[in-house]
């Protein structure tokens, strides 16, 4: 790099440098490698995206001195980590500063084995540079274009004017280097509407071939390039296909005039336009079809992505409220009976009930009414009833992403969650908010809080022979002398506390009836542990069945293993189904 480069801004002395331009693969311990040769590294930090954590394609490099910072910026910008030129610059805390397009310049017209590092030598002669990249593609090529950015804007004009008036200057990077001031995407505008020569066609026939769709064209224009796509293992046409006119004007005339227009296929062939008068129910039964041709610009797929993307966006922002979404059904609800039980409510669209890919249910459904009004009354009315022995969770219908987003707040929000209602404990683990949403319900901390410790020597011997890992006995309770030998009941350990609706009050301040709950729960959750060895399932289940029978049966059911059992195993079906219910 030239000598003549600038120091560092004052603006970063923290020793900060962002790397950019990376490939996906690689990682922290590849950047450490190309950048621990300049002084000693803080840390190194790969951006990675929050869902999959695969890289953004950009890190962050933290040396100890500033002085380290500038030596890997003046000798490792555009070096190659796994064959890919980086892009090394100082990192900016202010994002308007650095998604701002004063200073810098849009480059286009390269020579191929330009670099970033020649870029950069061309015009630091005109100031200070923030930024400088040549695109390339993954494997190094050039893709002949880069940009350049200043730190001053007064810097970016004269580098502009040099281009023009003093072009010698520049005729290392190419003969025909061209420099413009960058325009954010943004702001370009799209003339795309006023200069396309080429059509999409589609909603034809199987049969109809490219001469066909280059005759049906040729009257608005001459035609360079007519093409009907064909699936390149049946050789079958697709049903779309392009046309590209000499001229714009000609295109346009071809949209406007066979765009919507209605014609008439038999066997696949075209058989021509539907006339005036015709009636397209005469025609289907004498085994015609009808259809209109659909004419537009043809776009990129990204374009196209984009638009689709956006119209969805506006549907979602004005669509009505008019789906529901049904919770806690019974194994042998069907569609029909789905309908059957919304259908007082208003004009029912659609029902229907998830099924896995074996035809059993999954418990839960949607039904899609006509009006917003009836969607509401239905929510209203059916929330709560019991349909086919079980408590129904009726709602709008929500976005996969929307709705995680709603459990994620419920869970690190519990307080704002009701408490659970009485008649949901009719139901054997009927699916309301508190049971399904608490952290407490299924936290670990849960026991703590329920079945608070007993002094060491008043354990059952039982408890002590799962096989459950647990702390030694400290030598201070052997030793009667001491004054610590005696133990106290003691609540959950004040720096995790675990929020719960009610406090769970200590067993000498209780009511007799929480008392033999407590003691019950000890001896299902010592059932529990024999049945299963995942640890996480113990305290979550134990939880489940104290809040979902009612105190005489579960009395009941310590007399009875057998259906103890039963019931355990219900908690843990009940359990897995709604965990993949939350993560389909």
């Amino acid at each position: 790099m030239s000598s003549e480069q600038p120091a560092a801004p004052t603006s970063y002395p923290n020793g900060s440098l962002y790397v950019g331009d990376l490939l996906q693969d690689v990682g922290e311990s590849d950047i450490y490698d190309a950048f621990k040769e300049c002084g000693p590294i803080l840390s190194v930090r790969v951006c990675r995206d929050v869902k999959d954590q695969h890289s953004l394609g950009y890190a962050y490099v933290n040396f100890q001195t500033p002085e380290n910072a500038q030596k890997a910026l003046d000798t490792l910008n555009g070096k190659r980590l796994k064959g890919k030129p980086c892009r090394v610059m100082w990192s900016r805390r202010d994002p308007t500063q650095r998604k701002s397009n004063e200073g810098n310049l849009f480059v286009k017209s390269l020579d191929k084995d330009v670099t970033l590092v020649q870029l950069q030598d061309v015009f630091s002669h005109f100031g200070t540079i923030a930024s400088c990249k040549v695109v390339t593609k993954d494997d190094g090529t050039s893709l002949c274009y880069g940009f350049v950015q200043f730190e001053k804007p007064e810097d970016c004009e004269k580098a502009l004017e040099a281009s023009k008036t003093d072009k010698d200057q520049f005729k290392s990077l190419g003969e025909n280097i061209v420099v413009e001031k960058f325009i954010p995407k943004h702001l370009r505008r799209n003339n795309a509407n006023e200069t396309y020569t080429n059509v999409y066609v589609k909603n034809i026939g199987k049969k109809f071939d490219t001469p066909d769709l280059e005759k049906l064209f040729s009257e608005f224009g001459k035609i360079t390039s007519p093409i009907v796509m064909k699936d390149k293992t049946t050789g079958e046409s697709r049903c779309f296909g392009f046309v590209n006119f000499d001229k714009h004007e000609d295109a346009v005339k071809a949209k406007e005039a066979l765009d919507k227009k209605v014609f008439k296929w038999k066997d696949e062939v075209l058989v021509g336009p539907l006339a005036e008068g015709e009636n397209e129910d005469d025609l289907k039964k004498e085994g015609f079809v009808v259809k209109p041709l659909y004419v537009d610009r043809a776009q990129k797929k990204r374009e196209r992505e984009n638009a689709q993307r956006y119209e969805r966006a506006l549907h979602d922002r004005s669509a009505p409220k008019t789906n529901l979404y049904i919770r806690n059904l019974a194994d042998s609800v069907t569609d029909e009976d789905l309908r059957n039980l919304f259908k007082d409510f208003g004009v029912i669209k659609s029902s229907k009930v998830m099924m896995t890919t074996n035809g059993i249910s999954r418990g839960f459904g949607f039904c899609d009414f006509a009006t917003t009004e009836a969607a509401s009354e239905a929510i209203q009315k059916v929330h709560g009833h019991v349909f086919h022995g079980k408590p129904l969770y009726v709602a709008h219908a929500m976005k996969k992403q929307d709705r995680r987003a709603m459990l994620e707040f419920q869970q690190n929000n519990p307080r704002m969650i009701p408490p659970m209602g009485g008649m949901y404990r009719q139901q054997m683990f009927a699916p309301n908010m508190y049971m399904l949403q608490m952290p407490s319900m299924y936290n670990p901390y849960m026991r703590q809080q329920m079945f608070p410790r007993q002094p060491q020597y008043t354990r059952p011997f039982h408890r002590q022979n799962q096989g459950r890992p647990r702390k030694q006995p400290q030598a201070q309770m052997q030793q009667p002398q001491q004054p610590q030998m005696p133990v106290q009941i003691q609540p959950a350990p004040q720096q995790q506390p675990i929020p719960q609706p009610v406090a769970a009050p200590r067993p000498a301040e209780a009511a007799p009836e929480v008392v033999e709950k407590q003691q019950i729960g000890e001896q299902i959750y010592t059932r529990i542990m024999q049945m299963f060895e995942d640890q996480s399932l113990w305290g979550k289940l134990t939880g489940m069945l104290l809040e979902s029978i009612p105190l005489n049966e579960l009395q009941a059911l310590l007399s009875n293993p057998a259906g103890l059992t039963e019931k355990i195993q219900q908690a843990k079906e009940y359990y897995d189904k709604h965990m993949f219910e939350l993560n389909p």
